[in-house]
């Protein structure tokens, strides 16, 4: 018992795997069903244009067979389950011996239209066609004989009675009859000449006949005389059905939703209502019972389990081809197909609202930009814009008429257009304008392009045209293939796919410059691809393709999709979510859970090069691994579990990465970001003032080093903010000399500090009291106040009573007095800190007071700008030989000297730190000292 239990397990886990992997149809085919036969109570048969439907359980279910060959057939009928035929459109058969397994085509000899087929034993069998024409078989379909029936009418239906009597009905509205199993056939007529579409007969001499405009016709003597019924309708009647169950009740259906219904042997005829407007050109009744089928446009089957006095909907679907999907979310997304047909849905299609367009056009591509905001293009230069989902839609000009065939928008303005005749544009402004891009390619047809960003792109077409963006020019890329390229997936920041025909698809990882054939295990035509990570991508393509790869393209698995549609497009959106189109209203669904990202990850964030562990929270229950990446270190135990112990072997700023996976796909990618380190260095300089005023603040820094915390220490000051950092803000408290100290330590260990002097000065004091004469001519005069080092001191004369001519800045000036008058002469106190109190005298300037003195040689020796940034000038002009200039600093340190050369008089001195200096300027006669203060 618990071995079975084990294996039941196993079955619904296996079951449950294929199940979330697999597209799955979501609403019915849309192809046209054109005939159904019941082989017995459970197995059954559909014809139609490109599909056949099989059912084993009375009509319950469906499943699509492969045919052939992609046709219209009309018709269809069993020997028994596993022998059968159908045929169609230029003179096509299908014949099957196993149950519809596989079909073989037949060769008739002719292309006419054959309309009905009918098995009268496993050997002889009939079908009619256009033209009069009827084809016999006596070898099970091998070979094929024309008979001549009296005709040349279109053939529309054939029953037979038994193996000797039969009944062929015509477009004239004639009733051709056998009685010797079709060795011969004549003529008979029905007294109109309406077209009989379908004739039956529930015995040897009861049988009925229905046509066009209503028609129809009831016998009771085997086809000698025809009665003709009134039906209450001028629609074409298809086809009639009478129950083997109670040969009183029969069935007519045909165009527009007409089904008629007889319960008294045809005596007369009531409407059914089944509440659409489709055509049902077939009908049949289960062999044994009450249970009847009916077929029609648009893949609807209607079946009825009281005889057709009521209905049912079994298969529905749209008969368009749909040529191209968006969705933006896994409920809002939109499709379009031929004749300007374009879907939305806003609950994952389960329902689609109809917002096409009045034109015949066919819509080859869409592009929204938001779930709101799209475009789609499509053959003859059509080109339209919706802001509301395909609610309204604005017409918008290309500037061409050629078939556009692919989208791409990066926002609402910025976007591409392609299409045939090497049709390239640009717009800048959504759509309204657009630039053309003259390839000088116009035997090409460009299908689709794509872009990694706006500045490298790729573009595809006919004849194995591939061409890439960069530096802003499209350069062709010859690639080893002739087949149109039909679409692109871009897969990261560098690498990208592209899809065509015969199973061909390259894959490139550096911008298109250079690809790769992708060797994929088929050769049908490929009409999109669709990746959702660099690892994880889809392809669908002809007769039923969707195929799926894990590993970036190097291997593919086919799904079983149960269909032979082919598929137009494909689309995410989510990880989960997807969705394909194609033919004959075909849509997919793509259901699978993808892993949620992980949310965080566990360790250390700061180590030394060191043995690490990291761990990711596990969802229990679900069957998934992780896959770990990691920069700058190896994984040493653990990848694929939640829990991971990592080398680290590189400095630096690395990480750790990691996505979940399971059979479905990738989830999102969490990292963390891990900063390794080595032992601290010892920090070669601290930046920042080294002489400073109290009470300011000052920033000090070194430069940052990754993982590092820097300690600091100040003497003589507070620390406002930055402690830790590798940038500090002191505020100076305490003057002097001082220091500021930072120690690197990381998890490695801590390093040795480094230490910066720091002189902490305070504004100057109010200088003494000037010393000079008061009362003086127009002469010039000698002022000055006790020195005090490091003080610059800034001398002004009011009302401009007279010119400093040297000694600016210093203790000492010289003053030639121009104008008389009362002035005051003002010494103002300057430091690296701020201005002090000054010190003032009055002065007198009278010219009768005016005594000429002898006085030395008037130097000029000009400092600018005093104050300065840092960089200033002397000029020496007037002082004769210079030997030499020296620059001394407030702590009496050396920092420049130069030795001028003769008849040179002017010097710049540039990029002095923060200070007070004295520029020494010695000639043969004497040495001047000169202050400069540099803020």
């Amino acid at each position: 018992m618990r071995k079975h239990l084990y294996l039941l397990f196993l079955a619904v886990l296996f079951f449950g795997i294929a199940e979330a992997q697999t597209w799955r149809r979501l609403g019915g085919w849309g192809n046209q069903y054109t005939g159904i036969v019941w082989v017995n109570e459970e197995v059954g048969y559909i014809s139609g244009n490109q599909i056949i439907l099989k059912s084993i359980d009375g009509g319950l279910s469906w499943v699509e067979q492969q045919a052939p060959l992609k046709t219209r057939m009309l018709a269809v009928d069993f020997f028994n389950e596993n022998i059968g035929m159908m045929v169609g459109e230029n003179g096509h058969i299908f014949r099957t011996n196993n149950g519809g397994n596989t079909w073989e085509l037949l060769n008739i000899g002719s292309n006419v239209r054959l309309n009905k087929i009918k098995y009268v034993t496993q050997t002889r069998i009939y079908i009619v066609a256009d033209n009069g024409e009827v084809y016999r078989s006596s070898d099970s379909g091998n070979s094929w004989l024309r008979q001549s029936v009296g005709t040349v009418a279109d053939l529309r239906s054939l029953y037979f009675v038994n193996a000797d009597t039969g009944y062929i009905s015509s477009a004239n509205g004639e009733i051709i009859r056998t009685f010797n199993g079709g060795n011969s056939w004549n003529l008979r007529t029905t007294g109109q000449n309406q077209g009989l579409n379908d004739v039956y007969f529930v015995n040897g001499l009861l049988g009925y006949a229905v046509g066009n405009r209503g028609t129809i016709l009831r016998t009771t003597d085997a086809g000698i005389t025809w009665t003709q019924i009134t039906s209450g309708t001028e629609r074409n009647l298809l086809s009639v059905s009478f129950s083997r169950a109670n040969t009183n009740i029969g069935v007519i259906t045909g165009e527009n939703a007409t089904i008629l219904r007889t319960t008294n042997a045809g005596l007369n005829f009531g409407g059914i209502n089944v509440n659409n407007q489709e055509t049902y050109s077939d009908i049949a009744f289960r062999t044994n019972s009450n249970v009847v089928f009916s077929t029609g446009t648009n893949g609807f089957l209607l079946s009825s389990a009281n005889a057709g006095a009521s209905w049912t909907l079994r298969l529905s679907g749209r008969e368009v081809d749909y040529t191209a999907t968006e969705f933006k979310t896994d409920r809002i997304g939109y499709i379009t197909g031929e004749n300007g047909r374009f879907f939305f849905t806003n609950n994952g299609g389960t329902t689609f609202n109809d917002r096409s367009r009045p034109v015949s056009n066919k819509f080859n591509h869409l592009f929204f930009t938001t779930n709101a905001l799209g475009y789609v293009c499509g053959d003859g230069g059509i080109l339209l814009r919706t802001t509301n989902s395909g609610t309204n839609w604005t017409s918008l000009n290309p500037g061409t008429t050629e078939n556009l065939n692919g989208l791409f928008f990066f926002n609402n303005n910025l976007g591409y257009l392609v299409g045939d005749k090497g049709f390239l544009a640009r717009t800048a402004d959504g759509g309204v304008n657009w630039e053309k891009v003259d390839l000088g390619t116009n035997t090409v047809n460009f299908q689709r392009l794509a872009f990694f960003d706006q500045e490298s792109g790729i573009l595809i077409g006919s004849n194995g045209y591939v061409s890439i963006l960069e530096n802003e020019v499209w350069r062709q890329i010859p690639l080893p293939s002739t087949v149109r390229f039909t679409d692109i997936s871009i897969l990261d920041e560098t690498s990208a796919v592209i899809v065509g025909q015969s199973g061909t698809a390259f894959k490139t990882t550096d911008k298109g410059s250079t690809w790769a054939s992708l060797n994929l295990p088929f050769s049908e035509n490929l009409s999109a691809v669709e990746f959702l990570d660099e690892e994880v991508g889809f392809i669908a393509g002809e007769r039923g393709l969707i195929s799926q790869t894990k590993d970036g393209g190097v291997s593919w698995e086919k799904f079983i999709t149960a269909t032979f549609q082919d598929f137009s497009g494909l689309s995410f959106g989510t990880l989960s979510n997807g969705f394909a189109v194609g033919e004959n209203g075909t849509f997919f669904t793509y259901d699978c859970q993808v892993p949620e990202q992980p949310t965080l990850i566990f360790g250390e964030s700061n180590v030394c090069l060191s043995t690490q562990t990291y761990t990711v929270q596990e969802v229990l229950g679900l069957d998934m691994e992780f896959e770990w990446r990691v920069d700058g270190g190896r994984i040493i135990e653990g990848q694929g579990t939640s829990r991971i112990v990592v080398e680290w072997e590189i400095p630096g700023r690395n990480a750790v990465l990691v996505r979940g996976k399971n059979f479905c796909g990738n989830s999102g990618t969490t990292g963390l970001e891990v900063i390794v380190s080595t032992t601290p260095r010892q920090i070669n300089t601290i930046l920042g003032e080294g002489a400073v005023c109290i009470g300011t603040s000052e920033a000090y820094s070194v430069d940052a080093v990754l993982g590092t915390v820097f300690v600091w220490e100040v003497n003589g000051g507070n620390i406002l903010e930055g402690q830790g950092t590798n940038r500090i803000l002191v505020q100076w408290s305490n003057t002097g000399n001082r220091t500021v100290r930072v120690t690197p330590n990381n998890p490695c260990g801590t390093g040795p500090s480094t230490t910066k002097e720091i002189l902490v000065t305070t504004p100057p004091a109010q200088p003494s009291p000037i010393s000079g004469p008061e009362r003086v001519g127009l002469t010039e005069e000698i002022y000055s106040v006790n020195n005090v080092p490091e003080v610059n001191f800034q001398w002004t004369i009011s009302g401009q009573g007279g010119r400093i001519i040297s000694g600016q800045g210093t203790h000492r000036v010289t003053i030639r007095w121009e104008r008389e008058g009362d002035f005051t002469l003002k010494v103002t106190p300057m430091n690296g800190c701020n201005e002090g109190e000054a010190s003032e005298i009055s002065v007198n300037v009278n010219i009768i007071t005016s005594i000429e003195r002898e006085r030395e040689g008037i130097h000029k020796i000009n400092i600018y700008p005093n104050p300065s940034q840092g960089d200033f000038t002397l000029d020496l002009a007037g002082t004769g030989h210079v030997q030499q200039i020296r620059i001394i600093n407030a702590y009496g340190q050396e920092l420049n000297s130069v030795r001028p050369e003769n008849g040179l008089n002017q010097y710049q001195f540039r990029n002095l730190p923060k200070g007070l200096y004295t520029v020494l300027i010695q000639t043969r006669e004497k040495e001047y000292a000169h202050k400069v203060l540099v803020r």
